[in-house]
């Protein structure tokens, strides 16, 4: 069985309970944009240490970065790099949280089911964010992932790198958990 863990609530002791790896499915660094819907670094370090794989979200208002507080695909790859650094590109991946159309709009009309306020408690002073309608450079599903890879490109990754971030990663934790 495979063990998905959102981007809420208390995830290190499931980390460092289970058995086999765990996905950490859209998640960022709460090092580098302190909200309670990133993690903190023993809990990214937890699920690597297990195997287990973590995508990188990038739903808007998240995975944002002091160097880049306008939502974009560089706010999103600031979270890949410091967690690929922090764990090893063995347990890194993505899993943005997009959606075609008003992703915004989404989470407006659904905020109290969401805890939109409970996940953006406990910030930083200093955190403050533009409001963006979509993360610039990952405005859908399709957008994600081509421009993820180019950004993948762009910056010197191997081609063994980025097919290991792109689904490698993620088949294998697959592979250990299911067969």
């Amino acid at each position: 069985m495979l063990v998905i863990c959102l981007c809420f609530g208390n995830i290190f002791r499931y980390c460092v309970s289970v058995l086999k790896p765990i996905v950490l499915s859209h998640i960022g660094a709460q090092a580098i944009w302190h909200t309670n819907r990133m993690a903190p670094d023993n809990v990214l370090k937890a699920c690597a240490d297990k195997g287990g794989v973590i995508g990188i979200e990038a739903a808007p208002h998240t995975t944002l970065s002091p160097t880049n507080p306008s939502h974009s695909i560089d706010s999103v790859m600031d979270h890949f790099e410091y967690i690929k650094d922090l764990v090893g590109i063995d347990h890194v991946s993505f899993g943005p949280d997009t959606v075609y159309g008003d992703h915004v709009g989404l989470h407006q009309a659904y905020s109290s089911a969401l805890s939109l306020k409970a996940s953006k408690s406990g910030k930083s002073p200093g955190m403050t964010y533009q409001e963006v309608p979509y993360v610039k450079g990952l405005e859908n599903p399709t957008e994600a992932s081509k421009n993820i890879v180019r950004w993948l490109v762009k910056e010197g990754y191997s081609e063994e790198d980025i097919a290991k971030v792109i689904g490698g990663n993620v088949m294998r934790v697959l592979e250990e958990v299911w067969w």
